[in-house]
């Protein structure tokens, strides 16, 4: 078995993986190396699309499916905190359901796994079957992509 570092991986994952390779109980460590030309559009053009889709919210957490677009195809910074800051910056104080913060995407994130994954990995993603997360978060995403104008 090999692990596949990725760009959001935290540190102690990293760690973790580095010790196994270490202890042989696993054959290699590989960083993933995900290109996708990065989508240039204005924080207006984001600020909109987000507002719609939020609109669509029945969780917080769906946060996490605007964070995973925005990263991977508008480069935005993957520190949860720094994108909660920008995000709250050009969303301008709208009043929302629910607040984009650091809570609702880390949360998601660290429970389930493929939320952790670049999107490239979520179009290929089959969820179990009674999973309601991962559903919620690929129409938000899917929503998000298509106010954007995005094609993934």
């Amino acid at each position: 078995m090999k692990i596949i570092i990725e760009k959001g991986d935290s540190t102690e994952q990293v760690m973790m993986a580095e010790a196994l390779l270490a202890n042989g109980l696993v054959r290699a460590v590989e960083r993933a190396e995900v290109k996708v030309g990065v989508v240039s559009k204005s924080n207006e053009e984001i600020a909109r699309a987000v507002l719609e889709a939020a609109r669509l919210f029945g969780v917080g957490a769906q946060w996490t499916a605007v964070y995973r677009v925005l990263v991977y195809y508008c480069g935005w910074d993957s520190d949860v905190a720094a994108f909660c800051r920008r995000m709250n910056l050009i969303i301008n104080g709208a009043k929302l359901d629910y607040a984009c913060n650091y809570q609702a995407i880390q949360k998601p994130l660290a429970a389930n796994a493929i939320l952790r994954k670049e999107f490239a990995h979520w179009r290929r993603y089959h969820a179990p079957k009674g999973d309601r997360v991962f559903p919620r978060q690929m129409f938000i995403a899917e929503k998000l992509l298509k106010l954007l104008s995005i094609q993934p």
